[in-house]
């Protein structure tokens, strides 16, 4: 019996499925991490031995063998969905992840369950990662930069953290992000502050310097590139100083920075120095349904946070234009980083290898998926043998 589409899909969505390797194709490199042709392509040699059937779609598979460390592998070693049951439904969650949607409405959708969803999630954000990244290699820094944060939760509103956010004051290139646990704060009723003393009392207490520490590390990733002088522009939190001293310990090569501050009662438009982050937190709230305020679909973990952030980083960036009513320029075309538009189908065309591109620290922890939440004990690190 076939499977009935979702009706809120058009009838050859499920038909689309990220590129995968045609007859022509022809190995570049070995894909094991520990092969000396890994990364030097020079005199590498391989032989084709076999096909494999797949099963999904009885498609045959040719298979190749690298004759330097004995590795075998096929052609859909180099595609994005490779290890991937339903590799149909990768670019559908990815177009439906920046459409405010929650995991079980995609799920809904699509017509899996949600933590399917939060499996190709989870790819998607370490491939978003690792793209970004290869588009930066060698780009130098050449605008300046505004940087802020913006304010959700984890698996209950006694666990906030900060997301800081750094972008290109002119092109509104969003250049990096790390994230900070905080305590809450606010107004609280007498239940709630007791609440608040028992779970830290359990769990522990967020280090009180995290924003400090995380804005440098985000500062210090951002303007690796920046051989001169440059502006920064923040609002007037008090550990954003802090941070830029304690950057200039740490790397005291770091071009001189001339921090200026904006009040945060300034109006939120284009004439605003932070307008590139405060457009970035509107976009963020308005294309994610887990940081809305007062929503059922926050989530439950800060990994997932990052992983759908890095998603939402690659569209902004790289897919959806600067302003709507003028297309098709993206931020990533004001920044002089790419010359024309992309799209998910191009973000998706190939496998990423992390151990080809170098992942700053905190996205490093993202990717290997050791970003702790309080509350759970268990954390399973990424470490597939294979897959990605």
């Amino acid at each position: 019996m076939a499977r009935l589409l979702p009706l809120s899909l058009p009838v050859n969505a499920m038909a689309t499925a990220p590129f995968e390797p045609g007859p022509d194709f022809i190995p570049l490199f070995c894909p094991n991490p520990h092969c000396r042709h890994h990364t030097n392509h020079g005199g590498w040699h391989w032989k084709k031995v076999g096909f494999w059937t797949r099963s999904s779609d009885a498609k045959r598979i040719q298979r190749y063998r690298c004759l330097a460390c004995g590795r075998y592998f096929s052609e859909v070693t180099f595609s994005v969905s490779y290890w991937l049951r339903r590799r149909d439904i990768l670019l559908i969650i990815a177009r439906l992840s920046v459409t405010c949607a929650s995991l079980r409405q995609i799920a809904t959708l699509v017509g899996v369950s949600h933590t399917t969803v939060a499996r190709h999630l989870a790819r998607l954000g370490r491939h978003a990662m690792l793209f970004h990244r290869r588009r930066l290699w060698n780009h130098p820094l050449t605008e300046p930069i505004a940087f802020d944060g913006f304010e959700s939760f984890e698996f209950s509103q006694f666990f906030p953290f900060h997301f800081h956010l750094a972008g290109g004051k002119k092109s509104w290139f969003l250049y990096h992000f790390t994230d900070s646990p905080l305590r809450r704060k606010g107004r609280m009723t007498p239940e709630q502050r007791v609440r608040r003393e028992v779970l830290e009392a359990t769990y522990g207490r967020p280090d009180p310097k995290a924003i400090e520490k995380d804005v440098a590390e985000l500062l210090e990733t951002t303007l690796a590139s920046r051989h001169d002088d440059i502006t920064l522009h923040s609002d007037e939190h008090p550990a954003y100083p802090r941070a830029i001293r304690r950057l200039l310990r740490v790397q005291p090569d770091t071009p001189a920075i001339d921090h200026r501050t904006i009040p945060s009662t300034a109006p939120r438009n284009v004439q605003n120095p932070l307008f590139a982050v405060n457009l970035a937190d509107l976009l963020i709230r308005h294309t994610g349904a887990n940081h809305k305020r007062e929503t059922i679909a926050f989530s439950r973990r800060r990994q997932a946070a990052a992983d759908r952030n890095a998603v939402f980083l690659v569209w902004r960036n790289y897919i959806k234009p600067r302003r709507e009513k003028k297309p098709p320029a993206t931020p990533a075309m004001a920044a002089g980083i790419e010359e024309r538009p992309w799209s998910w189908k191009e973000v998706l065309r190939e496998r990423l290898f992390p151990s080809k591109i170098a992942l700053p620290p905190r996205w490093r922890e993202y990717y290997r998926r050791v970003v702790k939440t309080a509350v759970y004990h268990r954390l399973t690190p990424h470490q597939c043998r294979y897959a990605f």
